[in-house]
């Protein structure tokens, strides 16, 4: 018998399109010898839709469409089709498709761990930790792992005073700064500023669109480095490193998702342009994947996540950049440079998700007292 699994994309997220591109690489790649999968679309507004029988990227807007919901009962977690009599499918697992908002960051993997249905992201912890890029960079710093110089300031401290904002950044940097939302990943909202007036235009424009913001010393002769990395079974693998490239002063929402033509498996990150394998200097390949496991360990990651570096070749420098606990196109094309094709990365994913459900189990969250009945007791005294 197939197993049924759960296919989410979609969500309240700025990065909403480029997680429909992944659900559907991930619809069409799955191994439907052993899965039946169930396709759920969180529209922007956070409605769930049942996407029926959805096989193929042409069907997406023409597939018939149900409202969905998740509930729990005595026989475990499900996700309910609607209809009546109520269609509820208890699923093996839930395969995350989302990229960035609520998706990504926490909320629904606390919905699923609420539940009981193992799903093939980091867990809540896991994915708040990595989809703020200050408090990575706190944890990382902890671990020993360089990152770059820079600071975080609130948006309604920005908005609120932006000259001040400038002046405490200018304090200690200096021109150019690179200027980032700390939640967005896909290069989102991202910019560089050479003077002050471009500095307090893209405070002003970040705080727009997110609640705190970073802004970091820029690596003139930086190298971009990314690589992915996943745990199977305690082992944590690495995939091969790729250099992405650009002529832009940094990697930019076009570079990922709207240059370098069609790829096998179709658009996403997929058609960025890149150096794969990755020409590396002597000894950085074994440095990055040490950083790497170090910052998967941090961050308590698990399932397989994608982690950016930057090298500067003139100090041989390594910093950390970031961390996609969600990597765009689910980073298929860095596994199969590694011999791995996609359709065996979901099916490994499921079924980590699964044995790492079975082992949160064997924790004991049951706390026996009397406490209860002695409240209750004390009120008829």
């Amino acid at each position: 018998m197939k197993k049924k699994v759960i296919i989410m994309f979609g969500g309240v997220s700025a990065e909403h399109e480029v997680s429909i591109i992944t659900g559907l690489q991930v619809v069409e790649s799955i191994d439907r010898s052993q899965f039946e999968p169930y396709v759920i679309y969180v529209s922007k507004d956070g409605e769930l839709q049942y996407l029926h029988n959805l096989e193929s990227r042409t069907e997406w807007k023409t597939a018939p469409r149900k409202k969905a919901s998740f509930g729990k009962d005595k026989d475990g977690g499900y996700v309910s089709l609607g209809g009546f009599p109520e269609k509820k499918v208890y699923p093996y697992a839930s395969y995350f498709a989302f990229h960035g908002g609520t998706g990504e960051a926490g909320p629904w993997q606390g919905v699923m761990e609420a539940l009981g249905i193992p799903f093939t992201s980091p867990s809540m912890e896991a994915s708040v930790i990595s989809m703020n890029k200050e408090i990575t960079k706190s944890l990382a710093n902890k671990f020993g792992v360089k990152t770059v110089n820079g600071k975080s300031f609130f948006s309604d401290e920005i908005k609120s005073n932006p000259k001040s904002v400038v002046k405490k950044i200018l304090s200690d940097q200096k021109f150019p700064l690179i200027v980032k939302p700390a939640h967005f990943g896909s290069s989102i909202g991202i910019g560089v500023a050479k003077n002050e007036t471009e500095l307090e235009m893209k405070l002003l424009e970040s705080s727009r669109v997110d609640r705190e913001i970073l802004v970091e010393d820029y690596i003139e002769d930086k190298v971009d480095y990314n690589s992915s990395i996943k745990s199977i079974n305690g082992e944590i693998i690495i995939s091969e490193i790729e250099r992405p490239l650009t002529d832009d002063e940094v990697l930019s929402f076009a570079d990922k998702y709207k240059k370098g033509g069609k790829k096998t498996g179709g658009a996403g990150m997929a058609t960025l342009a890149r150096e794969l394998p990755a020409k590396l200097p002597a000894g950085l390949k074994e440095r990055i994947h040490q950083t790497a496991k170090e910052v998967y360990r941090a961050c308590r990651l698990k399932g397989m996540v994608r982690i950016d570096f930057l090298h500067s070749p003139s100090t041989d420098s390594l910093y950390l950049n970031e961390v996609n606990p969600i990597p765009g196109s689910m980073s298929f094309y860095l596994w199969e440079a590694s011999g791995e094709l996609f359709k065996d990365q979901i099916t490994e994913l499921l079924e980590e998700s699964v044995r790492a459900n079975e082992e949160s189990k064997s924790l004991v969250y049951d706390y026996h007292t009397d406490i209860v009945e002695k409240f209750i007791e004390s009120k008829r005294k």
